[in-house]
């Protein structure tokens, strides 16, 4: 093996790693990765698929987006553009993506940086509003990967607020659904994976209700002083609603969140507004009936002073990337 050919090998593996720090619907982690000659296989996880929630599989998707994008982050990090097929075979639609080592370009190691800074803060954030550049910004991010930022405006916040207070009622009282929540908020720190108690709030005063996970497993995490003045709301939308288009939504959250944290701002995810299908069509009416909602989110200010959210824990390397012959 040439030393050239190791090098790539050594670059594709460490974006594989990296990549396992993105963020996934319920910390579910839906997702494999194989390393096979000089390119690494993303494959997805469909033991992980939330039945009740996502029966389609579309956040499933999307979280395997976020991770995609993770690993294109961690190349250009070591100076290499990420070759990229995406569903590139029809007969076997779990294998996501195929990614090697491009051509070289001078290393960015912005985004690669917020990868490990990067967290779900739940917290009503400060009356501090992010600025219109870094909202520019941010709608850019999106915009590379085919995927439109809608800045919910004043105007819509009162509708928005019902229809995430809504999908939270549907959530809260269908078995479907409440299976997937208690499954995936009790696991085991074993497990490594699922959301902690560590990073969900209790009852915090929110402009937009968060998702109640106290019916599953007792918040911990203090809400501190936020009142939530600045929080600005947006929603990524497709143009498409094919799993191509979910998959680059999910590129779309990952280049948005990385570069919100790159300036110093944090969000969550509204992933219940997807979830209950009644909701997400209320979602595109606000939209105009143009584009696909493919997910929430809220973005602000953190409180200064406040305590860091506590790290998720991932699943190792060893449990999700394999050599050729392992799925």
């Amino acid at each position: 093996m040439t030393q050239n050919l190791r090098a790539e090998i050594d670059q594709v593996a460490e974006a594989s790693i990296a990549a396992l720090r993105a963020p996934s619907i319920f910390n579910t982690q839906p997702w494999r990765w194989r390393l096979t000659g000089n390119h690494t296989e993303l494959w997805a996880d469909r033991s992980r698929q939330l039945g009740g929630l996502d029966p389609d599989g579309n956040l499933l998707l999307l979280s395997c987006g976020t991770a995609l994008h993770h690993a294109a982050v961690a190349l250009l990090a070591g100076g290499f553009v990420a070759d990229i097929s995406r569903l590139p075979d029809p007969e076997r639609p779990d294998l996501v993506a195929r990614i090697r080592q491009g051509s070289s370009r001078p290393a960015d190691s912005l985004l690669y940086t917020a990868i490990y800074q990067r967290r779900t803060d739940r917290r009503p954030f400060g009356d501090e509003r992010p600025g219109a550049a870094v909202l520019d910004e941010l709608r850019a991010a999106a915009g590379r990967h085919r995927t439109n930022l809608h800045v919910v405006r004043d105007d819509q916040m009162t509708a928005f607020a019902a229809a995430v207070a809504h999908a939270g009622d549907v959530e809260h009282v269908d078995a479907l659904f409440r299976d997937d929540v208690i499954a995936w908020t009790t696991r085991s720190r074993e497990d490594r994976d699922g959301v902690s108690a560590r990073s969900t709030v209790a009852r915090p005063h929110h402009t937009v209700a968060p998702r109640d996970f106290s019916f599953a497993a007792g918040a911990t995490l203090e809400p501190g002083s936020g009142t939530d003045g600045g929080t600005v709301y947006v929603i990524l939308a497709t143009d498409g609603d094919e799993p191509t288009d979910w998959l680059a939504a999910g590129e779309a959250l990952s280049a948005v969140w990385l570069t919100l944290t790159a300036r110093g701002l944090a969000a969550s995810p509204i992933s219940e507004v997807i979830e209950v299908a009644g909701v997400r069509q209320a979602l595109r009416r606000l939209l105009g009936g143009v584009g696909h909602p493919a997910i929430a989110m809220r973005i602000g200010v953190p409180v200064g002073g406040a305590v860091p959210v506590p790290v998720t824990v991932r699943r190792s390397g060893t449990d999700t990337v394999g050599l050729p012959g392992q799925v």
